[in-house]
């Protein structure tokens, strides 16, 4: 009969907990990397002012985004029927704004424009 070196219980227990630890890590962090928005580099106006620099985060694609110009961040919800909310600071009402196209790669939201090449779906 063949005989198998022995190995302890506790080195196996651990292994196993060690093992499983790091996948879970792993997983928090892609799950952690997902929830975090991705921000993109456009060119933003308020009514008819200058074009400012500004970010635009994406929370949830078409659904869920901000523009931050100027050190403000303004959020945007689409509710799926067409209809957009903007919130122009926090804790601020949420108002519906029409979205419209102003020219080529120029969306607004009420009187806020963005500029640049902004994902949409």
């Amino acid at each position: 009969m063949h005989q198998h070196p022995s190995i302890p219980i506790t080195a196996v227990v651990l292994t196993a907990t060690v093992t499983t630890g790091i996948g879970l890590i792993s997983s928090n962090l892609t799950r952690a990397r997902s929830q975090q928005a991705e921000t993109i580099a456009l060119e933003c106006r308020s009514q008819e002012g200058p074009w400012l620099p500004c970010r635009m985060g994406i929370n949830r694609i078409g659904s869920q985004w901000w523009i931050e110009v100027a050190q403000q961040r303004i959020r945007f919800e689409h509710d799926g029927s067409g209809s957009v909310r903007m919130q122009s600071r926090a804790g601020a009402d949420w108002i519906p704004v029409q979205s419209s196209w102003a020219e080529e790669q120029v969306l607004c939201w009420g009187s806020l424009c963005a500029r640049g090449a902004m994902p949409l779906d």
